[in-house]
Formats: structure tokens, sequence, C-alpha cells
């Protein structure tokens, strides 16, 4: 069935009370009138197929929060019968306004020191990014900076990025370690991630993620020993500790890996997937961006949470991917801002039935984009994507690509109330408003914390 309802009943599919129920519960925030709700809705995530296109629309719509999850998603004319108010109640107007899920990043570089504004301008005059690497520049050319900052000076740089992506309507995003490169460094950038993840509006999910170059001057397998032997475990012991403080729980631990060609090989991916899974942290893998070398497969392999990047990948991969619980993460922002002439094949993906998931990638060289209003946009205009498409990838599909598609990514009853408002009346003015920010308010855990 198509979810395009535009009938003034409350939506089953979005959680939606449907029936009078004798101990009604009491609001503590209500979000009505609704121009236009739009979220995905499905029984069991991750979307695929036509499911990622065929998102629920809820014309004159309200939701109601308290305890910071949802209470009742469906049309506003229902709300009164279905919950209770009282004089604490807050009230937010988005009439004539779109209302998403909170915006989920699913795959960032937030943290580090530095700028690397000369390598723009190399782009601009063709150098490419291997070219830009082998100049000195690249990943390790944020290491020095990154490794000279203090913690607290780490956390503040990335405090203000996260900011910015919360004004942009990003309530959830993951964030890697990777500019450090050496034990100290990578473990001073985890503890800074936990010390965002107990502090910020945005919930944070940790990566770490220290096979993302090979130092200079460091033997390669000296340093994948390093990173097995040595920071795995200590960062487990980091995770333990800090997993659970302060409200923010980040119960969801990721180790990542950037194999690619000139930089860590399937046999390196191998080997640190192992110690990762052996000190009980998710997969993830920085896969098929410049070169195949197999880590779809590997990570499907190893039932890893999501592969990302994805731009060569094969057509007996994307099958494999199609039969897996992996999401596949793509990163239009990254493809084009290095000016790359092939993106990601998402219509062959979301095709054959892979639950494709949209990230920003924000990082200091390749893709400084932050804003998942662009990433919706440059989906629907180089990966051809619907909109619909778009939004279920940046909501329930990214949430799903980080482990808790369970509780956030859907306007749905029982979910944690993320909510996101835009000053355009239909989704398709979202994509088609470049170069301006449509978010004016956002909700995350039932509290307004843009408006």
């Amino acid at each position: 069935m198509s979810m395009t309802d535009k009938s003034s009943k409350p939506a089953r599919a979005a959680g939606a009370k449907t029936e009078q129920k004798d101990e009604m519960m009491t609001a503590e925030l209500i979000v009505a009138p609704i121009g236009e709700l739009v979220t995905p809705a499905v029984d069991r995530g991750p979307a695929r197929r036509r499911q990622m296109h065929e998102i629920l629309r809820i014309p004159n719509a309200a939701i109601a929060v308290a305890d910071g999850r949802i209470i009742f998603v469906g049309s506003a004319d229902a709300i009164s019968s279905s919950v209770r108010t009282d004089s604490n109640t807050k009230f937010v107007d988005a009439r004539n306004r779109v209302v998403s899920p909170g915006l989920v990043d699913p795959h960032t570089h937030v943290l580090f020191a530095g700028n690397r504004a000369n390598e723009f301008v190399m782009r601009c005059q063709g150098k490419s990014y291997s070219e830009i690497a082998a100049a000195g520049g690249g990943i390790v050319a944020s290491m020095s900076a990154t490794r000279t900052a203090s913690r607290a000076q780490l956390t503040d740089l990335a405090r203000v990025r996260l900011s910015r992506m919360l004004q942009h309507g990003t309530t959830t995003a993951e964030i890697k370690t990777g500019y450090g490169l050496d034990l100290h460094s990578e473990l001073n950038m985890f503890e800074s991630i936990y010390d965002l993840a107990s502090q910020e509006s945005i919930d944070v999910v940790p990566t770490f993620m220290p096979a993302h170059a090979f130092p200079p001057g460091k033997d390669r397998c000296e340093y994948v020993d390093q990173i097995v032997t040595d920071m795995l475990p200590q960062a487990r012991q980091i995770s333990q500790r800090r997993g659970k403080e302060n409200g923010h729980p980040c119960v969801n631990a990721f180790v990542d890996v950037f194999c690619d060609q000139g930089y860590f090989s399937l046999a390196d991916t191998k080997r640190i997937f192992d110690a990762a899974r052996d000190n009980g942290f998710g997969l993830k893998v920085h896969a098929d961006e410049f070169a195949n070398l197999g880590a779809t497969t590997l990570a499907a392999q190893y039932g890893a949470t999501s592969c990302d990047h994805l731009l060569n990948i094969s057509q007996t991969e994307i099958d494999l991917l199609s039969q897996s619980q992996t999401v596949a993460v793509l990163l239009p922002g990254t493809s084009f801002y290095l000016n790359l002439d092939a993106h990601a094949p998402a219509r062959k993906m979301i095709d054959a039935g892979v639950a494709v998931a949209l990230g920003s990638d924000f990082n200091p060289g390749s893709c400084h984009i932050f804003s998942l209003p662009i990433i919706l946009a440059l989906a629907c205009l180089h990966l051809k994507m619907t909109p619909e498409e778009a939004l279920t990838a940046l909501t329930l599909n990214a949430a799903f690509a980080i482990g808790l598609g369970d509780t956030v990514g859907m306007l749905r009853e029982g979910y944690q109330a993320d909510i996101t408002i835009y000053d355009v009346s239909t989704l398709e003015e979202i994509p088609y408003n470049i170069g301006w920010n449509p978010v004016v308010s956002v909700i995350k855990r039932g509290a307004l914390v843009v408006a």
C-alpha cells in the first residue's frame, strides 16, 4: 500500500492510538498542527527496496511526547481524544511546516585539530586525493595538529561542529577517532568522544579508528600489531568504563578500518576485525572508495554493522549485501567534494534490496560538509535517489547503521522523541532549496534544543 495517505485518521503504521483508552497519558510536549509529517514507517527495519520510498506522509498532523518518548503520532484532529494535557504541557506550532524524525549521521570525522584549506585549492587545480596525499596532505596532514591538541581542546573544537550540525537537524551522530595514529593520541580522541557524549544535546556513538592511515615512518606490520595488541584492549577499557555515564549511554561502540588501495589491506582488515570482535566492538569498514579489495565481502561475512563509501562495489557484492544485515552507508558529499565523475551506485543497491543509508563524512579534507539537508540534496542529484528514499536513508537506515534503529529514526509511538522541523511546506522543498538551512527547530528527547 502507498503510504502517502492524506486521510484524517491516525496512522496505525506510525504507532498512533486508534481507540480510546481508559488511562490516557499526559503529554509533556505537543507538536501541532503540523503541515506535513514525514517518516519512514516499517514494521521491521532497516527499510529496503520500495519501503525506502513509501514513507508515511500525514497532513495536519500532531505528535505528543512524554518522558522523552513519542506517545502519539497521527491527525491533529484526533490528539485531544488520545492524550491529556495539563498546565505544564508545552506546545510547538508547526503549521505549514514539514516535520521529520531527527536526522542521523552515521559517518563523521568531527574530531580533529587544524584545517586543510590548502588542499581545497590543490583540488581546484585538478589534483587528486592520491596526489594530495603523496605530497604530504590527506589524513596524515591532520595528524600533527591533532596530536599536539589537548583532550579539552579537541572536545571544544568538536563541540562547535556538533552545535552547527544540531542547528541543521542532526540529532544523533557517530564520531570516529583516526587523526592521532599513535596509542596516546587515539586513546585521547576516544576519551574526547565520550566527553562529548556526556555533554552534548546530540546523541553520540563512538568509533575507534586508529586504522585510518599509516603514520609516517612506522612499519606497516608493526603498526597493525600495535592496533591489535595495545590499542584495542585499552580502547575496550575506556568503552567499558565510560559507556553508560551521565545520562547519555554509549552502549554501541565500533571499530572502523580504511581498507583501500594505499591504506589497509584485506589481510590487515581481517586481523583488526578479529581483534575488534574479541574486544567486544561492533564492526565498520571504509570500503571500495578508490579500489575494490574485497572489503565489502569481508564486511558481510563478518556481519559488520555497516560498510561505507562503496563507489567501486561489484554487482556480486551488491547481491551479497542485499542478503545481509550490513547497511551500506553512502557518502555523496565526498564524491562531490573530491570532484569525482563517479558516485556510489545507489539505484542498483536500492533496487537489489540493499539497506542503504546516507552520511556526511564530515572531515577536515575530503568532505568539509556537515549539513545533512545538503547531503539529502546531493543524494537526489548525484545518486538519483528520490527525496523519500534519501529521508529514509538519513533517518531509520542511518540509525540501523550505528545500531540504534530500534529506538531512533522514525516518528512512531515508543521511539525516542527526536524531531526536526523545517521552514518548508513539503518534503521535496528540502533538497530543492540548496543554499540555506531549512531547519527552524529541533527537539531532542522531548526537549526543544533549537528554536
